[in-house]
């Protein structure tokens, strides 16, 4: 199994937001501290922030660039229905790179825990190259939205969406939550590529993890394996257990 790095701007942009935070709770105490020479140290204090904040700035525009690149990219694949971007189940550097990895490996069998505007561009992609994707929904609302895209976009024959509600199993010895088994007739050969952006982190630390666990046998030897959020620490956890 392959681990390709993906990196996500949000933790990032969380992680300056602290410093900027860290920072004024420090310029307060400086303040407070030294009261006889609180003139300079404002100022050289204001220096700073300002500074974080600039390099802020830039990096948000970086990030623009980087998510107008990668929808520039994918943009092909997208149709000339529209498509709610705003509801995206996975980052579209994400999408990106796993079409690019898509594009490189050329898998038979995709699975993607997780489903939306990512089933469509990734089921296009299949269109042109062969192979199929299977995407588990544990929301039934939002899984016949994205079963109703994938009609309206006629690719019933390369994608399916499964409803499979999160339902708890045990992992490792230990009790967890994961999808359903509904999605278990529909892997009836090796899955040559994995894409992790669900459960929702709001089921509980490490909601994501039994996706290996529970997929390993169905995994096959060259299985590459892409999930989403992977700089938040969660993710990174899992990461390493796997």
């Amino acid at each position: 199994m392959r681990f390709p790095s993906l990196r996500t701007p949000r933790a990032w942009r969380r992680g300056r937001r602290t410093l900027v935070g860290l920072a004024a709770a420090g310029l307060v105490f400086i303040l407070l501290d030294h009261a006889v020479a609180g003139a300079p140290l404002f100022g050289a204090a204001l220096v700073c922030l300002v500074l974080l904040e600039s390099a802020q700035l830039r990096s948000a525009i970086l990030e623009g660039h980087r998510q107008q690149y990668a929808l520039t990219q994918i943009r092909p694949l997208l149709g000339k229905i529209p498509l709610d971007l705003s509801g995206w189940a996975a980052d579209p550097i994400m999408v990106h790179n796993a079409v690019r990895l898509i594009v490189e490996t050329r898998p038979r069998l995709v699975v993607e825990c997780g489903s939306g505007t990512s089933t469509i561009v990734i089921a296009r992609c299949l269109r042109l190259l062969g192979g199929r994707i299977v995407s588990l929904e544990h929301d039934p609302a939002y899984a016949r939205r994205s079963s109703e895209m994938v009609r309206l976009y006629a690719l019933d024959d390369v994608a399916t969406v499964v409803t499979a509600p999160i339902a708890p199993i045990e992992v490792d010895g230990r009790a967890a939550s994961w999808y359903g088994v509904a999605y278990e007739p529909f892997l009836s050969q090796p899955i040559d590529a994995l894409l992790v952006d669900g459960p929702p982190g709001a089921l509980g630390p490490q909601a994501r993890y039994p996706a290996v666990p529970i997929l390993k046998p169905r995994l096959a030897p060259a299985c590459w394996i892409l999930m989403d959020d992977g700089n938040r620490p969660d993710e990174r956890a899992i990461a390493r257990a796997w």
